[in-house]
């Protein structure tokens, strides 16, 4: 597979369908059909030659491409996922960190106990009696602030009974600083939690040093076992940030599941502030190569009842077997928002202290008219090359915070993929079409 790449970047992609393997994706629905090989050989030809000559032989196979119209009116959601950004503070000293070293550019701070309790009551109080809402403790490092998490969580809890609102809880964690009691706690109240990691200890002590230039891997997978001991009521996984140092994934996610971890997702730097660590050209090349390998062996594995840690391609073939076409990358804004320790609300936890992200505060709520701005502006409908892209429904666009502020560097990678992801979803479901069942 490490000529999709260039052969994707030999043409515009078209914007109505898109051919992987016997099977079609129709772009702007997100549906998936399967051909034979001759209908997929001459609707690839068709493809190649524009969207004129491809729409009469969709058509031809009962498969009409929708015609486009004005995007629709956005709608802002009720807030159903709230990020706490408990510490924007890190023990921790990652050069490609988006929080800028854990303080966002700012002076080390932590959220105080009035701002962490505002933001539960806004959060539950808009909730119907009957829903549930998550809370995600976040930083910088969110265990330096550990009793604020505790009494976070034991707060939220009351609250959302007194209102009928189950709420759930996850933590991302570079996992230095967990104990013991921090596993128990985690498990008795069913965490999802996420070990920040970027290898084996070479090349995770080079990419996440401590303050003093010491690496941190050996601390992790020290303070790891008790997390293990309850992987049973802890949804525990590794992610990995990938740049230019740490692109022999399939070794890098070996490395970290030989600590324990059943899940190792990996996720490219595309922006960073400090402009250290990011991929650049060729790296995402090197980067589709790897990601593929990975996903064979995901594949190998899974055909032959196996486990495998690498989760991105089993992310992915569920997204296609839902096949919900987006319109944005994910929740920012919409129904998700942070919160940080001055009480500013934000898109998302990456957009902290940028003014580009800014979504209210808590004196006056979260401000619904900026939400739907910028919900308005980066629907996938209005980006520019998203428009003309097969891959649009599926992407939704991309992160809004490395668009904004990185562009795009990663689009001809993020169609690659996908292509792998249909062509192993075709293959999956030949081989075992009950799997996706099994999964619910």
């Amino acid at each position: 597979m490490t000529g999709v790449l260039p052969d994707l970047e030999r043409k515009p992609p078209s914007g109505l369908a898109h051919v992987a393997g016997d099977l079609v994706l129709m772009a702007e629905t997100a549906a998936i059909f399967g051909l034979s090989d001759v209908q997929a050989a001459n609707l690839r030809i068709a493809l190649q030659a524009g969207d004129a000559t491809a729409a009469p032989e969709l058509a031809r196979l009962g498969l009409e491409a929708p015609t486009l119209g004005a995007p629709p009116a956005v709608g802002v959601h009720p807030v159903r996922a709230l990020a706490l950004t408990v510490s924007q503070t890190c023990n921790l000293a990652c050069g490609y960190c988006y929080a800028a070293g854990g303080s966002f550019g700012g002076a080390d701070t932590r959220m105080g106990w009035d701002v962490a309790k505002r933001a539960i009551d806004q959060l539950i109080d808009a909730t119907v009696p009957g829903g549930g809402v998550k809370i995600a403790f976040m930083g910088g490092e969110p265990m330096v602030a550990r009793d604020l998490i505790r009494n976070s969580v034991t707060y939220a809890n009351e609250r959302g009974a007194a209102r009928a609102v189950q709420v759930g809880y996850s933590l991302t964690t570079n996992g230095t600083l967990i104990s013991a009691e921090d596993a128990a706690f985690f498990a008795r109240h069913r965490f999802a939690v996420t070990v920040s990691l970027d290898g084996g200890q070479a090349v995770n002590d080079r990419l996440r040093p401590d303050r003093a230039g010491k690496g941190s891997f050996a601390r992790v997978a020290q303070r790891l076992a008790p997390l293990l001991g309850h992987r049973d009521r802890i949804s525990l996984g590794a992610r990995v940030t990938v740049t230019p140092h740490n692109l022999d994934l399939p070794q890098v996610v070996d490395d970290i599941a030989a600590l324990g971890f059943a899940s190792v997702g990996v996720s490219p730097m595309i922006s960073s502030p400090t402009g250290q660590g990011a991929l650049v050209g060729q790296d995402f090349a090197q980067l589709l190569s790897a990601m593929t390998e990975c996903g064979e062996a995901w594949m190998t594995a899974t055909l032959a009842g196996r486990g495998h840690p690498f989760a991105n391609l089993a992310t992915v073939l569920g997204e296609l077997h839902r096949g919900n076409p987006r319109s944005h990358g994910c929740g920012a804004a919409r129904d998700y928002l942070a919160v940080d320790a001055s009480g500013d609300y934000s898109a998302c936890h990456r957009f902290v202290k940028d003014p580009l992200g800014a979504m209210g505060d808590l004196e006056n709520g979260p401000d619904v008219a900026a939400r739907a701005a910028f919900l308005d502006a980066r629907t996938v409908e209005r980006q520019t090359p998203c428009q003309t892209c097969w891959a649009r429904r599926l992407c939704g666009g991309g992160c809004h915070q490395e668009v904004l502020h990185a562009g795009r560097p990663a689009c001809d990678f993020v169609r690659g993929w996908l292509d792998y992801g249909l062509r192993s979803y075709g293959r999956l479901t030949a081989a075992q079409p009950d799997w996706f069942d099994a999964q619910v």
